[in-house]
């Protein structure tokens, strides 16, 4: 019908033009999924939920995975685990990001003669490994090796028993960050091959000698909740009281930052302190009446406070003080994070003399048995694979090549490696044969992370790739090769799984049927019962153990530390944990070494020299980052960064510390050099004070006993005249309470943020250039004053002011006011004047200058709740409008009002500590109002005096003055 408008034509504009007038800034989608025959199971629109568990870390968080339309869109904490219970970590968060990662390997490959990798068929790559596998059994026992980290009750049992087909028991249970210093301790002092649960909020007192309780050590989930009722002020005999923390260690990292003092030390004299401090208990008669006294006295013999000072620096006073406040709490723990043992076993010691065994260190009746390998089986592993032992190496859920010192000369005398996991690292680089395995959201799987609790891992969604459980492959490699395997009877990994459980259904004695117990299981995420705490006791043997302390450094030392995101490397591959700051230095896409102003000085190093370290292993180049946030003469470096491999997010970003280390340790003495060159370290960070402005207010805890409010700052401020109407609001007027003393900057809010908003990633240059694009940020401010808490921690995120000055500047009205109290941002209106950030005194507004690049397949993460914003759109917060909406909605069709605590923003769900509250301003019985209230001296708002009328109240952060301490 030429010059004529076809009815198809018609529809086509039709549709594009409705599209634009609904505020899409994208072309239409030419990936549509037709619903001719429609999955029962799934409703367009209506989400499904998930119990399953997360597998960023060994501390076994469940979480709850949210799935439209067959793919899963976010994670969140599963409420019913005692773990999460409910929040999730920014590496939780980001476990999205590793399931739909364009660099993962799609098919599998093998190498060439000539080194190069091709691909092959899954049934080429089966054959293959099972052709090597039968080779090397025929020619001895223990020929084949097996490193990963242990993957649950199943997949363990799948490994074991496919070694004993092979005839070989080598299994590594491997672990960079393991606890082999923790476990060696609690086996020496109390008999236990498992490791205590700690009750930080049953305790007035804690000492961390290096753990980092709040960042990666142990389950820093759970800690940080348990940490946030710990800080929280309640009524004592002494009017209000507030857990005392200490932080003993040579960083002032996010854990010292939110403690009462950090007490900085040389690397390694961390155990020093816990002897000084177990010293003054045993002589001050503070230790429990039936431990022998004089036994304990004996074994801190030596370690008089005097003494410690003077090797250590630390005062004598203040080393008793810990110690009196210690054994006079009638809660207290100590813990010990360090790679050496000396400081476990004091610590250990030091807990049971204060009498806190069964009160805030727990041992459980019912453990697991340890799923970690001692240090010995590592390196005799090592020696047989150096001297040809091992013909058939297969590391899974690991990247040893990348972390494990001597593991690079060991691999080169194996004849047939392989890797199986997502996306190729260093160790897939040197492997013969690789197989992409199914993310942790895609298969079966489990976990007994602690007595009681048992999590069940199912698929959320189907496979994004054509890849196999490592289960399937373990199974299909016997199969194979023509094995008779009855211990490997399972068809596939869902059916292992499924026989474990029945088993377990049979152990605890179950009255229902399997099918109901096993239907539970698959909704709640697992089976949570109460465990009994065991009845522990101190052995004499502890007291009679001669220490391995470790050695006193003099010269130049290099502490390397988890990095709180990127870990142990693993997370590097994750573009929001490279791009979210690390919140004390706020730098990121990097690796950078704390060093101390007075140490560069002398070492003439200014910010961004790029430095070699160079220690006995290797040596690695890192810029400068001069800090008084480190001990002097040691350079505190992250770990996480320094890839060769493992996608285009990780690869050439930084140094990788695991290579100057010996094995074992995270401490090294060191020679370092300045190369001449310089590299700028890039964060969003601006001023690092407030420069007098009331930005993050705070209330000494003596003010706050006698009901003193906190100085106002500068002159006060007359009534204003009120130039516009008073805004109404009909129905709801949605509002936050922010604790600045329960937050710990974790940033769980931030990567929550980042999932649920479809907030893009810029990457480094375009956040040098000022262009970070996250909607929350974590106010990171060194105090000037001496009467002040350690560091300044707020989360900022748009205020919803009621006098919103973004609203009166935009010539488009994009920027408008909502009748429940918001100020909306209409992306479809804005024409990026830029003129509401221009006028927002918080600068919490972000601008699209480039088009967002989402690579197939991380596309698929995309909320579809949620606009993806194009180039020349400012956008913000607006307290997670949709789910607001979504609730509203919900809450109509059933003919009732919106309960309170019914709308959870994303940045409140996943906060650990539980420091966020939102709720309805208009109903002062709401749990958020209700913080305000019963917090009425500590409540304000951020930049109060521009009279903005902000939405968020924060509670002042809470500290002790220095005498209080």
């Amino acid at each position: 019908m030429p010059g004529e408008l076809s009815r198809r034509s018609f529809l086509k504009i039709v549709a594009v033009t409705s599209a634009a007038a609904t505020g899409c800034t994208e072309p239409p989608t030419r990936e549509l999924m037709p619903y001719v025959i429609p999955d029962e199971n799934i409703i367009p629109g209506v989400p499904n939920f998930y119990a399953t568990m997360c597998r960023e870390c060994p501390a076994g968080c469940g979480v709850v995975a949210r799935v439209r339309e067959g793919r899963v869109i976010k994670l969140e904490g599963n409420p019913q685990d005692p773990i999460s219970a409910g929040a999730l970590c920014a590496r939780g968060q980001a476990a999205l990001q590793g399931l739909y990662n364009p660099d993962r390997l799609v098919t599998p490959q093998q190498r060439g003669s000539d080194g190069a990798l091709s691909p092959i068929t899954w049934e080429v790559g089966l054959q293959t490994l099972a052709q090597r596998l039968h080779a090397a059994a025929a020619a001895g026992t223990n020929r084949v090796a097996f490193i990963g980290p242990s993957s649950g009750p199943t997949l363990d049992r799948i490994v074991e028993r496919w070694l004993q087909v092979w005839g070989s028991n080598r299994r590594l249970h491997y672990e960079a960050l393991d606890e082999d210093a923790a476990r060696a301790a609690a086996e020496l002092c109390f008999g236990r091959g498992d490791l205590p649960v700690y009750q930080l909020d049953a305790a007035e007192v804690v000492l961390s000698f290096g753990a980092d309780f709040l960042e990666t050590w142990r389950s820093p989930v759970e800690l940080t909740r348990q940490y946030a009722a710990f800080r929280k002020p309640r009524l004592g005999s002494n009017g209000i009281m507030l857990g005392h923390a200490v932080y003993v260690g040579p960083r002032f990292g996010l854990t010292a930052a939110k403690c009462d003092e950090w007490i900085s030390v040389r690397p390694g004299a961390e155990a020093l302190v816990a002897l000084g401090v177990l010293h003054a208990v045993a002589h001050g008669g503070l230790a429990r009446a039936d431990i022998d006294t004089d036994r304990l006295k004996h074994f801190t013999d030596g370690y008089e406070p005097a003494a410690v000072s003077q090797r250590t620096g630390v005062p004598a006073a203040r080393i008793h003080s810990m110690a009196e406040s210690f054994g006079r709490a009638t809660g207290a723990v100590a813990l010990a994070g360090t790679a050496d043992g000396a400081t476990h076993v004091v610590t250990s010691i030091l807990n049971a003399a204060t009498g806190n065994l069964g009160k805030t260190v727990r041992f459980l009746d019912g453990a697991p048995p340890a799923p970690s390998s001692r240090h010995e089986m590592v390196k005799a592993l090592l020696d047989d694979m150096r001297r040809g032992a091992i013909d058939v190496l297969v590391v899974h859920g690991a990247n040893p090549a990348f972390t494990l010192p001597g593991f690079n000369d060991a691999v080169s005398r194996v004849p047939f490696v392989v890797w199986s996991d997502g996306v190729p690292d260093e160790t897939a680089a040197l492997a013969h044969l690789l197989l992409p395995c199914h993310h942790s959201l895609e298969t079966w799987s489990d976990a007994a992370p602690r007595a009681g609790v048992t999590l069940l891992g199912q698929p959320a969604m189907q496979p994004v790739f054509p890849t196999l459980p490592l289960g399937d492959i373990l199974l299909a490699s016997v199969h194979a090769a023509g094995v008779s395997a009855d211990a490997l009877s399972s068809e596939n990994t869902q059916a292992a799984v499924e026989t474990t459980w029945r088993e377990l259904h049979t152990q605890k004695r179950e009255a229902r049927s399997f099918d109901d117990f096993w239907r539970q299981a698959r909704e709640t995420g697992g089976v949570f019962t109460p465990a009994p705490v065991a009845t522990v006791a101190l052995r004499s043997e502890a007291l009679a153990a001669a220490l391995d302390l470790p050695n006193e450094r003099s010269g130049l030392t290099l502490a390397a530390f988890p990095h709180i995101f990127l870990y142990d490397g693993r997370g590097a591959d994750k573009p929001w944990l490279q791009e979210i700051p690390e919140p004390v230095a706020q730098l990121v896409w990097d690796t950078w070494a704390d060093i101390h102003p007075t140490t560069a000085q002398h070492l003439g190093v200014a910010e961004g020299d790029i430095l070699e370290i160079r220690s006995s292993q290797a040596r690695i180049e890192v810029p400068a980052h001069l800090s008084a946030h480190v001990q002097a003469d040691t350079l505190s470096v992250p770990f996480g960064q320094g890839h060769s491999a493992y996608g285009r997010y990780a690869a050439d970003r930084g140094a990788n510390p695991w290579q100057v280390l010996p094995f074992g340790t995270h401490v090294v003495e060191v020679e370092v050099r300045k190369t001449g060159g310089q590299r700028t370290l890039v964060g969003p960070l601006g001023l690092p004070n407030m420069l007098g402005r009331p930005i993050v207010e705070a209330i000494s805890l003596d003010d706050l006993r006698r009901g003193v409010a906190p100085p106002e700052h500068g002159p006060q401020v007359p009534e204003p005249y009120e130039m516009r109407a008073k805004h109404l609001y009909p129905n709801h007027q949605w509002g936050m309470t922010i604790d600045l003393n329960t937050c710990t900057g974790c940033s769980a809010c931030v990567a929550a943020c980042y999932a649920e908003n479809n907030v893009p990633v810029v990457g480094k240059q375009e956040v040098a250039r000022g262009h970070i694009m996250s909607w929350i940020r974590i106010e990171r401010f060194v105090p000037t004053e001496p009467d002040a808490p350690q560091l300044y921690m707020m989360p900022m995120l748009c205020q919803q002011c009621d006098h919103a000055p973004c609203e009166s500047v935009c010539p488009v009205y994009a920027s408008s006011h909502t009748d429940e109290g918001l100020n909306a941002q209409v992306y479809n209106r804005c024409i990026g004047t830029r003129y509401c950030n221009n006028n927002c005194p918080y600068k919490v507004r972000r601008f699209n200058w480039f088009k967002p690049e989402w690579p197939a397949p991380s596309h698929l993460q995309l909320n579809p709740d949620v606009t993806a914003r194009g180039a020349g759109v400012m956008e913000k917060c607006t307290f997670c409008i949709q789910r607001i909406r979504a609730t509203e909605m919900d809450a109509k069709a059933d003919g009732r009002p919106v309960r309170d605590g019914e709308i959870v923003p994303a940045c409140a769900q996943a906060c650990p500590a539980q420091a966020i509250t939102f709720g309805d301003m208009k109903d002062t019985d709401s749990a958020m109002m209700q913080r305000r209230a019963d917090n009425g001296l500590r409540g304000y708002r951020a930049l109060e005096d521009l009279n903005t009328q902000p939405a968020i109240v924060y509670l002042r952060d809470i500290y002790r003055r220095r005498e209080e301490s």
